[in-house]
């Protein structure tokens, strides 16, 4: 059959995802023409690899406007509307859906044998009132094949010449999407879909099924399943990814990716899906991987040193410590245990982190990093500090090997994270009311960073964090961070409040990778709790604040308390001031 297919693209980032390479390759065969029309401006890398597996024999580049609809008015004007007619049939479709989740070819066999049929789709919308207005029954056109029939009558000639490029969405709808087909029927052009939602109608609320039931597309044989199906019905989303793995062949991890990507890398159907897996391929060496540990507490560090035994593959250990005589410590410990590394002074401001990324010179040179500190949480009873430490061990540095190889074998994989300590779950300490006070600081360091992507920290309930700050990572990944000029005076010292920049930062890193279109991975907790364990700590009444159990003894006695105190506002007060002059500037 000598068929044309005019495909639409957009994707707000500028680039094809997998989904649709997958689309486009099991569509290909059905097709004499595929013309890929781009609302997005493409690089010329990403429209190259179209023509070089011989995926597309037409590229369009437009401006995104007009959406779909004047997309497909300029396919058929670079086609010819004369010349579209010479084509047995002519299908106009969209990116916004995953799939074929099956085979394509029988439906076109059904449709294009059935002279009952002149145009035909996936899903029908049954008539309604929406408000003062009245909305057609319609075939919905994310898929829409239409037959000679019609393609060399008046009415669709003058319809699609007519099409004009509308900046408001609503527009398109009113005047296209919802027009088209009675004006067709009442032309006396027959349509079908393979999906008649119609009869169905009074046993469900929702009128768009294409979005709120997508288990009655998968049983009525619809071989695509909406995009906006994943986030718009979160609550379904685990199940319909579990019956697209049972019922199809279907690579789920398309939907994984693009999910992922184009959307927040963080909701919870999603999480799941992100546990770290073990690697079929192993690691041969071939990556530059450096090691940095934190030693504050040098009493720990054989511990750690021990730790690292489990370790297969070469790497460079980069310790950073508080002072001289710190120093001294752990060079003699190192040179007990015959290990080498590289001892720096960093100061002892900024725990953690601030010392790792006075290392940007040094680590910049690395390929895969890992993150760790000699960590104690002496305000907490011992043996919570112990246990917390125990357990990162067990997810990020016991099982190093699978998570390099894994960083070695995904380029899309930037940054693992441990699963939430178990002390967390027993304990009421992150909290969305207390989260939240996190998320102007998390915005000011975005806005710093200068990153292309659009996030509104404080939109969001709590974050996705490696907790205690453990992570591997690629370097490009988080590179923006150590890029950040952080002052002195930006940076508590010790005892260090509540809501600092610090644990901005600590909350930050799962979302920068993802600005850098990195996934992430999360490294599974082993010790089991059952989950009404957090559903009787989640749920303690919204009254009550978030608990927190502080040992002030640990933390500098009555001098630290005065100080948890007193710098919060102060730190809030300096920020004000900082943000005040900032405005004034620009």
């Amino acid at each position: 059959m000598n068929r044309l297919l005019l495909y639409v693209h957009y994707n707000k980032y500028n680039h094809i995802s997998s989904h649709v390479y997958y689309q486009i390759e099991q569509l290909r065969k059905l097709f004499k023409k595929v013309v890929f029309i781009s609302n997005s401006k493409l690089s010329e890398s990403e429209v190259s690899k179209l023509y070089e597996k011989n995926l597309i024999d037409n590229f369009i580049q437009r401006e995104n406007k007009g959406y779909d609809f004047a997309a497909w008015h300029d396919g058929m004007e670079f086609i010819g509307f004369n010349d579209v007619q010479d084509y047995d049939s002519v299908t106009v479709m969209n990116d916004t859906c995953f799939g074929p989740l099956w085979d394509m070819e029988p439906l076109y066999e059904k449709y294009e044998s059935n002279n009952q049929v002149d145009f035909w789709g996936m899903t029908n919308h049954r008539g309604i009132q929406a408000g003062n207005f009245y909305i057609n029954e319609h075939l919905q056109s994310y898929f829409i094949s239409f037959k000679k029939s019609i393609t060399q009558s008046e009415v669709f000639q003058t319809f699609w010449k007519s099409v004009q490029s509308y900046e408001e969405v609503q527009k398109v709808i009113d005047n296209y999407e919802t027009q088209y087909t009675k004006l067709f029927v009442d032309a006396g052009f027959k349509y079908d879909s393979v999906l008649n939602t119609l009869p169905l109608n009074d046993k469900f609320f929702h009128s768009n099924f294409t979005i709120h039931y997508p288990h009655v597309l998968l049983d009525g044989g619809v071989p695509f399943i909406k995009i906006k199906t994943f986030d718009l019905s979160q609550h379904l989303s685990p199940y319909l990814l579990k019956e697209i793995e049972n019922r199809t062949d279907y690579p789920v991890e398309f939907i994984l990716s693009h999910m992922s990507d184009i959307s927040l890398p963080t909701p919870p159907y999603l999480l799941d899906r992100k546990i770290l897996k073990n690697s079929e391929k192993k690691y041969y060496n071939t990556k530059k991987i450096a090691v940095h540990l934190h030693t504050y507490y040098v009493d720990l560090l054989e511990e750690f040193l021990k730790q690292f035994d489990n370790f297969h593959f070469n790497y460079d250990l980069f310790l950073t410590t508080d002072s001289e005589e710190k120093k001294k410590e752990i060079e003699i410990i190192l040179k007990c245990h015959d290990k080498h590394a590289r001892v720096v002074v960093t100061g002892n401001r900024g725990r953690d982190i601030i010392p790792m990324l006075k290392l940007k010179d040094e680590l910049s040179n690395y390929d895969f990093i890992g993150h760790f500190h000699t960590k104690k949480s002496p305000e907490y009873p011992y043996w919570v500090g112990e246990s917390w430490r125990n357990e990162l061990f067990s997810m990020l540095i016991q099982p190093a090997d699978t998570i390099i190889s894994n960083l070695e074998n995904n380029d899309n994989l930037g940054l693992v994270i441990a699963d939430i300590p178990t002390f967390f779950r027993y304990t009421k300490i992150v909290d969305p009311w207390n989260e939240n006070r996190f998320a102007e600081g998390m915005n000011d360091l975005w806005r710093r960073m200068n990153l292309s992507r659009e996030i509104d920290f404080k939109k969001m309930d709590t974050f996705i964090m490696s907790y205690g700050t453990f992570v591997w990572f690629k370097y490009e990944a988080l590179k923006p961070l150590f890029e950040l000029e952080l002052s002195d005076e930006e940076i508590p010292t010790e005892p260090i409040p509540q809501h600092t920049i610090l644990h901005s930062i600590e909350r930050i890193l799962v979302y920068l990778a993802w600005s850098r279109r990195f996934d992430y991975a999360i490294s599974k907790n082993n010790i089991y709790i059952t989950p009404f364990v957090d559903n009787e700590v989640l749920n303690i009444r919204p009254d009550n604040l978030p608990n927190t159990y502080i040992n002030f003894d640990n933390i500098g006695g009555i001098k630290g308390a005065l100080k948890y105190i007193i710098v919060g506002p102060g730190t809030a007060v300096k920020y004000i001031l900082r943000r005040i002059k900032r405005r004034i500037m620009n």
